[in-house]
């Protein structure tokens, strides 16, 4: 790469390139059945120069020295063409890098054959009377990158993960329940498919029993895959320094006060125990680290990648996220974790006399990041009455997440580790005094 940036300094000030190997093997299930399995191998690598405050950017799908240069050249006429961003600092300098997590490199080699084996298994488990499974899915992911850029940066990994799922809906007497989901992930292939199968089962049972909700305010015990859903649009959005920039996030100037209460921490840690996204740099080559964005229920501070930190006088906490299809970087997580508590979800429920356990929310994603309003249904939701499950349920529940969090009472022991749309590591959460609608 080194000769491909010194023929980049030819045509730009400063550039970057960035080199990507990706590799997956996957299956899906619909209807009882293996539906399809998939290998797909895929090499990126994205050219980003600046000339005069000018961004050019190209990509191409190969890593042949020669293809690289073509779009070296390409970016830099893309870059004459556009108008120089005066806020414009400069690409990251070197930094720093934490000792690699172990990888399993069986997960660079497995083939889709290995996941239709556990995906017969899973259909197997779960085949009990009046039981389908709608979906489901399993799969491992192997990726490889090197960023280097004209000011030294040069740091490369490897790693991957793996996962699966399933869903099921229950049919008895006429009566048909959500679909109901549950899913294991790793950084290896042990796979727990036993136990998804099982947690699943259990809840298709609950679900079966049907039961009315009503408005009120009550106990309301959210598992992770629901508090992933709807933290991931109400309230984590608010912690860009970009969102800081441009005045959009309700918690400028809130650094150092209480937005929960102690029981709530929240960070960003690629290198956690738990991770299956345990890299050492982000997509600029700059240093990942463990970022606290509240700890104890006070907020401790915003995330950022190298150019928005440059433009607010800081620097970059190891945020910056690449979009493949576009080249560009946005601020994003790694791998975002919510500290557990010290019951179990057990306790929990049986603590409580009369309330609610949801297991997932449907339209989170309308909610508000700029205020932290939300409106969303809770769905598959389950009763609980005198410490247990009396049946499945739904409710709407609304609000802004600022005033649901101080009402947090409880959280669970247990961590999920969740693979979709980034690793998370999230465990239940109990609120009282929530308000909610019945129907």
């Amino acid at each position: 790469m080194e000769e491909l940036i010194r023929f980049g300094e030819k045509f730009f000030d400063e550039i970057e390139i960035a080199f990507y190997r990706n590799r997956d093997a996957s299956v899906n299930i619909e209807l009882n059945e293996v539906s399809t399995s998939a290998l797909r191998e895929r090499v990126v690598t994205v050219v980003r120069g600046i000339k005069d405050k000018r961004l050019g950017v190209a990509i191409v799908d190969t890593g042949d020295k020669e293809k690289i240069k073509e779009a070296i050249e390409r970016a830099y006429k893309l870059a004459k063409l556009n108008k120089p961003d005066e806020r414009w600092v400069s690409f990251p300098e070197p930094g720093r890098y934490k000792e690699p997590r172990k990888v399993d490199r069986e997960l660079k080699e497995v083939s889709p054959d290995y996941f239709v084996e556990l995906a017969k298994r899973g259909i197997e488990l779960a085949s009990e009377e009046g039981i389908v499974v709608a979906g489901g899915g399993g799969g491992a992911e192997w990726g490889e990158s090197l960023i280097v850029n004209s000011h030294g940066v040069n740091v490369s990994q490897e790693g991957g993960g793996a996962f699966f799922y399933i869903e099921l809906v229950g049919m008895k007497e006429g009566k048909v329940t959500p679909g109901i989901f549950d899913f294991d992930a790793k950084l290896s292939l042990k796979l727990d498919v036993e136990s998804v199968v099982k947690n699943a089962l259990q809840k298709v049972k609950w679900a079966l029993k049907t039961e009315k909700s009503r408005t009120e305010e009550a106990k309301v015990v959210v598992g992770p895959w629901a508090v992933s859903g709807l933290l991931s649009y109400a309230l984590f959005p608010a912690f860009s320094g970009e969102r800081l920039v441009k005045g959009t996030t309700p918690l400028a100037g809130k650094v150092g006060e209480k937005v929960s209460n102690e029981l709530l921490t929240i960070y960003d840690d690629p290198l956690h125990e738990l991770s299956i996204n345990p890299i050492i740099a982000d997509d600029e080559g700059v240093p990942t680290r463990r970022n606290t964005i509240i700890e104890k229920g006070v907020f401790k501070g915003f995330i950022w990648d190298n150019y928005w930190a440059k433009v607010h006088g800081t620097e970059s906490t190891g945020n910056g996220k690449r979009n493949l299809s576009t080249g560009g970087i946005s601020i994003g997580f790694h791998n975002v974790v919510i500290e557990k508590g010290n019951k179990s979800l057990e306790e929990i429920i049986g603590e409580i006399e009369h309330g609610y356990l949801v297991d997932g929310f449907q339209g989170a994603h309308s909610s508000n990041p700029d205020n932290g309003n939300f409106a969303v249904v809770a769905n598959p939701a389950f009763l609980i009455e005198d410490g247990e499950i009396k049946g499945s349920t739904v409710f709407m529940m609304s609000g802004n997440v600022y005033e649901l969090l101080p009402n947090l009472y409880a959280v669970s022991k247990e961590q999920k580790v969740l693979p979709f749309g980034g690793s998370m590591v999230v465990p239940s959460m109990a609120f009282e005094n929530v308000r909610i609608a019945g129907k």
